[in-house]
Formats: structure tokens, C-alpha cells, sequence
């Protein structure tokens, strides 16, 4: 006789430390994956906000870099109306400060040789000068630059070189009162028509810093950015356009000629450029600012935001050395870089520098 023999299938739960013991487990995968993401991610930021300086100080050297080698500028040959101190002139070679002085009324210092600054000041539209930094301006200690060039541009202002810094057409600003052409009894100040001016017209252009309050992520950032007032219609006044944000210092430094080579000796301040007297240069007596052939800038530029992969010591990022040699640390973790380059005011030399 077969006996049969049923087997059976014993089923049972896991116990209450085995349950405990998968859960920590899974939380440290969890949190292990968290902060590779977070890792991660705080690397990539970083990496953003340094393109981010990276692209804002170079931009910002280029703007001035463009505008100072313009400085000076002056249509080789041109004709200028007539006033009542001279005789029409048709054909006449002329330069930036002839017109500036003699063929313009009332054009103030600051205008007249194609480059000025203010050293630790700002530079007040209104009176035309420098002046000590109030409360939008700023920070202490940065400096001012003023450009001024001329353009018998004629076209549009998306096209032609009519335009400053704030893009108002400059053939509508009171330098230039007089020497648009006339059509009929009418005046034609916009580039728009293609109406050529009767005479050059002078293009102005301001820099300095001002104060900047930025709010990114609820924080509130408070900085300063590179600003620009022109001298077009709607900009001849004294607001500052806001160019680029984010720039910490701004230094300018003039290179200076002594002698026939017509090469920058040295690099003054703006005050001390205004304290040199003039120099009598192989025969041609050269006024201050129109012995500066070239001009070095240096910015500071940070990032809005702040990086925890540069976070130093109570917060605070690295320091880095600024535009004068001392030690400089940006707040919040922010990174920072020094940007600097020297340009030639091409129309000062006769020979490259």
C-alpha cells in the first residue's frame, strides 16, 4: 500500500529588522544619489555664473574699447559752415579740436581733445565736470571717462555710427544745433531720411559706475553696474543708461607722450594728467589731455549670484587682488575677476604703439 505524502509550502513575512535594515539602505542610496545631484548642480552653476563674468567684463572692454578707439575721431576732409568769427571752409583739413574749438559754440573742456576722466569721481552731465560720488554713483575710489568723437554719418540709426552710447541720434542734441543740413525752411536732424549733416556732428559718450539693487531668488543684490549717459536728444541729461551689471571697480589709467615718438611714457590718473602742463612736441604744442595716445582700464567684474564651490572662510568667497593692488572679497560666495586691457587712441598717433 502507497502512502501519500503531500509537501507543503511554508510562507512567512520578513521580521521587523530585516524591514529596518532595507529602509536604511534605501535611504543611503537615496541620499547618495541627492548629493551627487547636488554636487552636480552647484558645479554647474559655477560654471555658469564664471561664463557669465567671463562674457560681462569682456563685453564691457569691448564697448569701451570700441568707443576710445574712435576717440578723437575726425572726418579727414570735410566743409564747415560759416560763423561770424571766420570765413567758410570747403575742403579744409580739419581735426577733432579745430572743430571742437572754432567751428563750434561753446564746447566745454571735457569735449574738446576726444578723451577725459574724473580720477575717484563721478562726471556730471550737468555742468559738465567732475564731481564727488552722491548716492547712485560709485563705489568710492572709481573713476569716470568721458569720449567724444565726430561722424558726417547719414543713415539710419540701426545702420550709421550717428547714434551714442544710449543710441539717441546726436544730430538732435544742442552741440550739434546748426550744423544739420537745411532743407528749405525746415532742419532734417534724423539720420532716418539719409540727409547728410552740413557739418560733422559730435558724439559724446560718459562712463562711470552706478549703483545697482538686483533681486535674484528672493535675495536682494546690491552692486553696482557700468552706465553710460550720451549726448543724443533723449539721453543729454543727467540719468546714466545702465550697460553692464555687476562691475565692481572701474580704473582708467592715460598713457602719456613726451617726446617726438609720440609713445605713452607713462600711465596717469585722470588728476594727474590735468596737472601736466603742455608739451612742445617737435614743433606742435600739445594741450594735457591731448598727449594721452592710449588708455588702460581695468574692471572688476563678480557674479550675481554666489558659488559655494568658491565659499571661503565665514561665508565669504576667495580673495582676489582689484584694479589697485589690494586684496578684494566679494560677499555671499560670489566669484569675481579682474579684467584689464590698454587701447590706443588710434587718431593721437601717427605710429602704432
Amino acid at each position: 500500500m502507497r502512502t501519500a505524502f503531500h509537501s507543503q509550502r511554508t510562507e512567512r513575512g520578513v521580521t521587523l529588522v530585516e524591514l529596518m535594515v532595507a529602509m536604511a539602505i534605501n535611504l543611503v542610496l537615496v541620499l547618495a544619489a541627492t548629493l551627487l545631484y547636488l554636487n552636480g548642480r552647484t558645479a554647474q552653476k559655477a560654471v555658469d555664473e564664471r561664463g557669465a563674468v567671463f562674457e560681462s567684463g569682456n563685453l564691457a572692454l569691448d564697448l569701451l574699447g570700441r568707443d576710445i578707439g574712435n576717440a578723437a575721431f575726425y572726418p579727414a576732409v570735410s566743409v564747415e559752415p560759416a560763423n561770424t568769427a571766420r570765413a567758410p571752409g570747403s575742403n579744409v583739413l580739419w581735426s577733432h579740436d579745430l572743430a571742437t574749438t572754432q567751428s563750434m559754440t561753446a564746447v566745454p573742456t571735457a569735449y574738446q581733445h576726444g578723451v577725459f576722466g574724473c580720477d575717484g569721481q563721478r562726471f556730471d552731465p550737468s555742468t559738465d565736470g567732475c564731481a564727488a560720488h552722491n548716492t547712485n554713483s560709485g563705489p568710492a575710489g572709481s573713476d569716470a571717462l568721458v569720449v567724444s568723437y565726430f561722424t558726417n554719418d547719414a543713415f539710419s540709426l540701426d545702420r550709421g555710427q550717428r547714434a551714442d552710447c544710449t543710441f539717441a541720434d546726436v544730430g538732435k542734441s544742442g552741440y550739434n544745433s546748426g550744423r544739420e543740413r537745411v532743407a528749405g525752411s525746415a532742419v532734417t536732424t534724423s539720420g532716418a531720411l539719409g540727409v547728410a549733416p552740413d557739418a560733422p556732428l559730435l558724439v559724446i559718450n560718459r562712463y562711470q559706475l552706478v549703483k545697482a539693487r538686483i533681486q535674484v531668488d528672493g535675495a536682494v543684490i546690491n552692486t553696482f553696474s557700468l552706465a553710460c549717459s550720451g549726448n543724443g536728444a533723449t539721453s543729454n541729461n543727467t540719468g546714466y543708461q545702465e550697460l553692464i551689471r555687476g562691475v565692481e571697480q572701474f580704473e582708467v589709467r592715460y598713457g602719456v607722450m613726451d617726446d617726438t615718438t609720440l609713445r605713452p611714457r607713462r600711465y596717469l590718473t585722470a588728476s594727474e594728467v590735468a596737472a601736466l602742463g603742455d608739451a612742445n612736441i617737435d614743433g606742435v604744442v600739445y594741450q594735457p589731455w591731448r598727449r594721452v595716445v592710449s588708455v588702460r582700464v581695468c574692471l572688476m567684474v563678480r557674479s550675481i549670484s554666489g558659488s559655494a564651490l568658491r565659499t571661503g572662510t565665514n561665508g565669504q568667497a576667495s580673495a582676489t587682488t582689484d584694479c589697485n593692488g589690494s586684496s578684494y572679497t566679494p560677499p555671499g560666495g560670489a566669484q569675481v575677476r579682474r579684467f584689464e586691457q590698454v587701447f590706443s587712441v588710434k587718431n593721437r598717433q601717427t605710429q602704432s604703439v
